[in-house]
């Protein structure tokens, strides 16, 4: 009797280690979908130094259904894509948003020109050499939201894209140099530095050592792009960037990003192209991403284009 008690545990034992398996209990934050709630999950991505699998940080409120909006958030200098993830959430309850948050971790991205600049040099400064477009990492951002549009079943094929600090310095140069997007909507706040589209200075600080036609200018000066600055993001220490090119760029990041929107709208004005930019300023804010993520959630939520 004893022997037959012992097969039987032995039995439930083995079946319990294959349902296991199968079905993923052990790890579900790495299911094929994206619950409800706060997590992570990993996808496959050959840019980068090493071929590391991507982290993504999500938040999906228990009332977000395939057919409502998507938001890509990038973070800033630090890496902190959890973070942000973690403050993006009560926007996410309070407007409905499936909120996505790619970690460009420094081990897999290391450094300024790999993150902000996009890879399109191989260094950070003006003394670099222009990549090969195949090298640049701006193509991620659409296939992070393949995998989620796949993982969710989502309806809608379209996303918006928001980026803050040095999030928003790649995102500038992603709807910049970015020959395609799903975006619908692109937000760029607060970026410390910009490649102004302006020909006499060079890469990354202008466009003078670069391979942008007026055509292209034309398709970028025409995408849904929201310049957002905080108005209180006057100050000059930190790691703001100060460099003779930087620096001509005004002395601070709200000084930097209203001339970044002027001189792209005197370009195109001067190409004869539409320009469908905006340039929106939050009273009362820093250089924080709290703060630019609550105006950057209602903006989304507002549905204007």
């Amino acid at each position: 009797m004893k022997k037959i008690y012992f097969n039987w545990y032995m039995l439930l034992f083995f079946s319990l280690v294959i349902f296991n398996t199968t079905v993923g209990w052990a790890n579900p934050q790495e299911s094929n979908q994206l619950s409800s709630g706060a997590g992570m999950f990993t996808m496959s991505e050959t840019t980068g130094v090493n071929n590391d699998n991507l982290r993504v940080f999500y938040y999906r409120p228990s009332t977000w259904t395939p057919e409502k909006e998507i938001v890509i958030v990038l973070h800033g200098v630090q890496r902190n894509a959890e973070e942000y993830r973690n403050q993006w959430e009560k926007y996410a309850d309070t407007y409905n948003l499936l909120v996505i948050c790619p970690d460009f971790s420094a081990d897999k991205y290391p450094g300024v020109g790999y993150y902000n600049v996009g890879n399109m040099m191989n260094t950070d400064n003006e003394n670099g050499i222009v990549q090969s477009r195949e090298k640049w990492i701006f193509p991620v951002i659409d296939r992070v939201f393949d995998e989620v549009h796949a993982r969710v079943s989502a309806t809608t094929d379209t996303y918006t894209l928001f980026g803050h600090s040095a999030g928003a310095q790649f995102v500038h140069r992603y709807f910049l140099f970015s020959l395609e997007s799903k975006a619908k909507k692109i937000i760029s706040a607060n970026a410390g530095w910009y490649t102004m589209p302006d020909r006499e200075a060079p890469f990354p600080y202008g466009l003078k050592n670069i391979a942008i036609t007026n055509e292209d200018l034309a398709k970028a000066f025409a995408k849904p792009v929201t310049i957002l600055l905080g108005e209180n993001d006057v100050k000059t220490g930190g790691v703001l960037r100060h460099t003779e090119l930087a620096d001509g760029q005004g002395i601070n990041r709200f000084e930097r990003g209203n001339n970044f929107f002027a001189m792209a709208k005197d370009k195109a004005e001067a190409l004869g192209v539409p320009f469908n930019w905006k340039l929106i300023t939050v009273p009362g804010v820093g250089h924080s991403d709290g703060g630019m993520a609550a105006a950057a959630a209602k903006l989304i939520a507002s549905g204007e284009e």
